[in-house]
C-alpha cells in the first residue's frame, strides 16, 4: 500500500454530543471544529457531479498519538454521509491514507479507479484535498486518500484550547478490524486493490484461545473464528470471520453485514484493568475477552459513547500463524 494510514473517521448524527462523550468519558480531545460549506470547501464533487447548491457538513478533528480522529456530521446538501447514516447509523466510516505529494496522490487515485474503486466524493479545503473511494463492498469500509495539506486555524475548539484532559489514559491505536463473512475473499481484495498481501491466518478455537468469555459467560461449547492480520507500517489490519460458536461477531454481521468493526488500543494489562474499572460506572462492560498465547483482548461496549467498539489489548506475543495467505498462491 502506498502512503500511511493517518486518520480514522466516525460518522455521527450529533457531533456536539459525540465530542462531549469522547472528551468527558475518554479524555479524547480538544477538538478543532469546522463547517465545510461553499465558502470553506471548493470543487466539491459527489459521484462525479459538481455540487452547485448549498451544502454544510461539520468536521471535528483531534490527534490521539499519531492517529487523527475525525467526527463528521452532515447538515445539508449533497454528500456521501447521508446514505451511510441511513443504512448503518452512526459508526466507523473510513480510514485515511495520506500521500503528501499531489502528483503521486493523483496517480494513486487513478490507479485505484482503474481497478474499479471509483471516487465517490472529492473537494479541497485550503491546501488539503480528499478523495473518498467506493470501496465498502470490496473492503468493508470506505478508503479516503488525501495529501494531508495544511488547513487554516479552526474557528471553534471544544472544549477549549490547551485544556487539561479529564482522563489520564491516552490511546495507542494499533489495529483496525473488519468483520466479514468470507475472510479469503477480503484478503484477496485487500491484496488486489491496496497491495496488502501476505496475511498471517489463525483459527481461534478452544485449542488456541484460553478463557473465552462472551457477554459475561464462559464459552464452554465448541467455537471457531478466523483472524487474518497484516501490518501496514505502524498499523495492523485485521480481518475476522466467525465460523461457529459464541462470539460478538455474529450479531454485527446480522445487523450491518461485513464492515468496519473496531479499533484496538494497545497498552499493558495492569493499565487495562484500571481502565476497565474506571469505565464500569458508566455502564461500559467487557463484551468479549480471552487470551491467545501471551496476547489478551477485551472488546468494550463503548458504542453508546463513541459510536464504535474499542478493543483493549496488551499486544502480547502470539505463536506463528497456521499459514500465510498470499493472493498469488493462496497460502504458504
Amino acid at each position: 500500500m502506498k502512503g500511511e494510514i493517518k486518520q480514522i473517521c466516525i460518522l455521527v448524527e450529533d457531533v456536539k454530543k459525540a465530542m462531549e462523550h469522547y472528551w468527558n468519558e475518554f479524555g479524547i480531545g480538544p477538538w478543532d471544529i469546522r463547517h465545510f460549506t461553499p465558502e470553506t470547501a471548493r470543487d466539491l464533487y459527489v459521484h462525479g457531479e459538481p455540487v452547485t447548491e448549498g451544502f454544510d457538513f461539520i468536521c471535528a478533528v483531534t490527534w490521539e498519538g499519531d492517529i487523527e480522529y475525525e467526527l463528521i456530521q452532515p447538515v445539508k446538501g449533497k454528500n456521501i454521509y447521508w446514505d451511510f447514516l441511513e443504512k448503518y447509523g452512526s459508526g466507523l466510516h473510513h480510514f485515511k491514507i495520506v500521500i503528501p505529494d499531489d502528483e503521486e496522490l493523483k496517480a494513486y487515485v487513478k490507479e485505484l479507479e482503474d481497478k474499479g474503486l471509483k471516487v465517490m466524493q472529492t473537494a479541497w479545503i485550503d491546501n488539503d484535498v480528499h478523495y473518498y473511494l467506493d470501496s465498502y463492498d470490496k473492503l468493508g469500509l470506505i478508503v479516503e486518500l488525501g495529501n494531508g495539506g495544511k488547513i487554516g486555524k479552526a474557528p471553534e475548539v471544544y472544549p477549549a484550547e490547551n485544556v487539561a484532559r479529564p482522563v489520564a489514559h491516552r490511546q495507542n491505536i494499533r489495529q483496525l478490524a473488519v468483520v466479514v463473512d468470507d475472510a479469503e475473499k477480503y484478503m484477496k481484495n485487500y491484496a488486489y486493490y491496496l497491495g496488502i498481501d501476505g496475511w498471517d491466518v489463525r483459527h481461534f478455537t478452544p485449542e488456541r484461545i484460553k478463557s473465552l468469555n462472551v457477554g459475561g459467560e464462559d464459552v464452554k461449547e465448541d467455537f471457531d473464528f478466523i483472524c487474518a492480520v497484516k501490518w501496514v507500517g505502524d498499523m495492523e489490519i485485521e480481518i475476522i470471520q466467525p465460523v461457529k460458536g459464541a462470539n460478538i461477531y455474529w450479531e454485527f454481521l446480522e445487523k450491518k453485514g461485513p464492515g468496519f468493526h473496531h479499533i484496538k488500543d494497545v497498552f499493558p494489562d495492569e493499565e487495562i484493568a484500571e481502565e476497565c474499572k474506571r469505565l464500569k460506572p458508566y455502564g461500559v462492560e467487557i463484551m468479549q475477552n480471552g487470551w491467545i498465547d501471551g496476547d489478551s483482548h477485551y472488546y468494550m461496549s463503548t458504542e453508546k459513547f463513541l459510536s464504535m467498539i474499542v478493543e483493549f489489548g496488551n499486544g502480547g506475543k502470539i505463536k506463528p500463524a497456521e499459514y500465510v495467505f498470499t493472493s498469488g498462491n493462496n497460502r504458504r
